[in-house]
């Protein structure tokens, strides 16, 4: 990094927060189905190249004690945040310092899970080499690195507004008026181009509606920084190999031939020799903007099919609802539901209907397999669609599971998060979300993942020390001058509040 680029972030801080698909849980889950041995999640060490302020890695710190992690930051300001957290929450298990990625050598040791989210592609040529070489480096044998970076063919568009908004914006020197500049000259773009219903005005309206609801901070640094080199995946998986590594999987939106129809499924076989072939004909397809590509040391053996008996050894949490009205499992008749992007995928097949339910019950908690298939075959008893032993099988329900995750309607885990569903008599929450919510920040949750509360919400959540029962919790909002909720009273709302705190994953006690 440049100190022109040290200036920016300095300038203007990047907002730090938990990225689940940099989790090692996620990172081990993929290698898990591939055929490796992941580290124990429970028992690690974990490197972050670029860490901000630490707002991923401080959360998985608390949640993981006896894991031991890294971070590493240009940003002197950006680092000194990130200590405060840690200090005001005593972890032990975590160092947060203020150095360049090209200064990390042997010295830092093996780790078992890397981290390098949004950095690769914003960095010199010289600072991705080192990237990679610190992954060749200082990836124990069985470990696995996550590396983000955007990509073609879909940001040859991006790009090209990228580039537009630069060249405006690079006459004024403060930050907030480039951005605002950058902004006000994209929706002029939008409103004046002659058709707007064309080509081009398609790429604008595009990128107008993904950026508008982005913070300033992203935009800045995505479209107003001087580096920004995309690249072709085929080139990502040249340059892994050059390093004696090996392409592992993509950490999140899995690459999914299965969602083409069969005629498109077969010229991609056709056409692509190997895997990372397929891969790279696939981003032809679906103009790829950005990949979270997991890597591996290319000695270890693979098996890219994974086995039901594989799956059988994970937990599940589930990715999608069931759409109004709730689906029929005792039937073949077809059910829809819902993924968090707001996908609607349908499926006619009992077992999967029954699966789907029965996690989305018990969401944001996660299933083992084991008791996902005594959920199933409970839904299923006695129903005539279901009365083979070929349609109840346990092997049916993992290769559909299998499916359905590469869909992204269920999630996999080695090792799940943990939390309660049921606040306790003396409920105690996450201190770190406690810390959040006295500073205001956004709150993370035990699921690794922000979450959104209201202003009361956030003052019981301030109580959740585990030193106070429903009455005194009561009695500290009395004297706050906290509200009841209309038509209840307030031992009653505060009751509402503890199960809205506990459905988002927030309380552990």
């Amino acid at each position: 990094m440049s100190e022109a680029q040290l200036t920016s972030y300095e300038n203007v801080p990047y907002d730090s927060k938990p990225l689940y698909p940099t989790h090692p849980d996620c990172l081990a889950t993929v290698a898990t189905l591939v055929g490796m041995q992941p580290v124990a999640v429970d028992h690690c060490r974990v490197l972050e190249l670029g860490c901000a302020t630490g707002g991923n890695l401080i959360p998985m710190a608390e949640t993981l004690p006896n894991s031991r992690f890294v971070g590493i930051d240009l940003s002197p300001r950006q680092i000194a945040s990130g200590r405060a957290v840690v200090d005001a929450l005593r972890l032990t298990n975590i160092d947060l310092r203020p150095m360049s990625i090209l200064d990390v050598d042997e010295d830092f040791g093996p780790f078992d899970y890397i981290i390098c989210h949004g950095v690769y592609s914003w960095v010199p040529p010289e600072v991705q080499d080192k990237i990679l070489s610190i992954c060749a480096r200082n990836l124990s044998p069985n470990g696995v690195a996550y590396v983000s970076y955007n990509t073609y063919p879909g940001w040859h568009a991006r790009g090209m507004v990228r580039e537009m908004m630069g060249f405006h914006a690079r006459q004024f020197s403060d930050a907030p008026t480039r951005v605002q500049q950058a902004r006000a000259f994209l929706e002029f773009l939008l409103r004046s181009v002659r058709e707007p219903d064309g080509a081009y005005g398609r790429v604008l309206k595009e990128e107008a509606e993904l950026l508008r609801p982005e913070a300033d901070y992203y935009l800045f640094h995505e479209h107003l920084e001087d580096v920004n080199q995309p690249l072709y995946f085929y080139q990502f998986a040249q340059r892994l190999a050059a390093r004696r590594l090996q392409y592992l999987g993509e950490s999140w939106l899995h690459t999914n031939p299965g969602a083409f129809p069969p005629d498109v499924q077969s010229v991609l076989q056709e056409l692509s020799s190997d895997l990372l072939h397929l891969e790279q004909y696939i981003d032809f397809l679906t103009n790829r903007t950005f990949r979270r590509t997991l890597l591996c040391h290319d000695r270890i053996q693979l098996t890219r099919a994974p086995s039901a008996k594989t799956v059988s050894t994970l937990q599940m949490t589930a990715l999608a609802r069931p759409v109004a009205p709730p689906p029929d499992v005792s039937s073949s008749a077809v059910g829809a539901f819902r993924a968090d992007d707001g996908l609607t995928v349908s499926t006619n097949i009992p077992v999967v209907k029954a699966a789907l339910v029965s996690l989305f019950e018990v969401w944001p908690a996660a299933l083992s397999f084991d008791a996902l298939w005594s959920a199933v075959c409970l839904r299923l008893a006695g129903t005539p669609d279901s009365a083979t032993e070929s349609a109840r099988s346990p092997e049916l329900l993992a290769e559909s599971l299998l499916q359905c995750y590469l869909s992204n309607l269920v999630a996999f885990h080695v090792r799940a998060s943990r939390f309660v569903r049921q606040a306790g008599p003396r409920p105690v929450a996450s201190p770190l979300a406690r810390h959040q919510s006295a500073s205001g920040s956004p709150i993370t949750n035990l699921r690794h993942r922000i979450v959104q509360l209201s202003d009361s919400d956030r003052r019981v959540l301030s109580y959740l020390d585990g030193s106070h029962d429903r009455p005194a919790i009561v009695e500290l909002l009395k004297r706050a001058g906290g509200a009841a909720e209309s038509g209840l009273t307030l031992a009653e709302s505060l009751e509402a509040s503890l199960q809205r705190l506990a459905q988002s994953a927030l309380l552990v006690q």
